[in-house]
């Protein structure tokens, strides 16, 4: 089966659920999702920031709990990470890598260090890009306002109180 991505361009909306079919958003099986981060140096800090630490982070200030794991897995995994994948035109790329149905079986969110390491972007532009891959693959699409779930900045990385209840709401 083939992968189904989303990814945010370098300079680059519709609802704020990703939709899988209809009105159904892609979702995990429940909250409880395995979490394994495969980014090495700074990036691995930036993805346990935006996913699990921060004052605004994913988890634990929404109902998702990532469980890390030591492995990259194939069942109920989130997995992340960074690499230089030449220009390719995106930032970072949200992948759902196998499903059943809407049900979300692997995702993966991937950071293009190609782009991000020419020395124009931020830690700050790196995080909100990490908060908005990951986002996606807990059943987001982009939207407006200050969170990193907006597409036309890079300054905002973490997601608002909208996102929150909006994950809260599919979990």
């Amino acid at each position: 089966m083939g992968a189904l991505a989303f990814g945010i361009a370098p300079a680059a909306s519709g609802g704020h659920y990703w939709y899988c079919s209809g009105s159904t958003p892609w979702k995990y099986a429940n909250y409880y999702i395995n979490y394994y981060n495969g980014a090495g140096g700074d990036y691995y800090n930036i993805y346990q920031e935006e996913s699990k630490t921060d004052s605004n982070a994913w988890s634990p200030y929404t109902d998702i709990y990532l469980n890390q794991v030591s492995a990259a897995g194939s069942t109920d995994h989130l997995n992340t990470y960074a690499g230089s994948y030449g220009a390719t035109g995106w930032l970072g790329l949200a992948s759902i890598e196998s499903n059943s149905g809407c049900t979300i079986l692997k995702g993966t969110a991937r950071l293009n260090k190609s782009y991000l390491d020419n020395g124009s972007y931020s830690r700050t532009n790196k995080k909100h890009v990490a908060c908005q891959e990951v986002g996606h693959l807990f059943g987001l699409h982009h939207t407006s306002g200050t969170t990193c779930m907006n597409d036309q900045i890079l300054n905002a990385p973490y997601p608002n109180s909208h996102d929150r209840d909006a994950v809260n709401a599919i979990y």
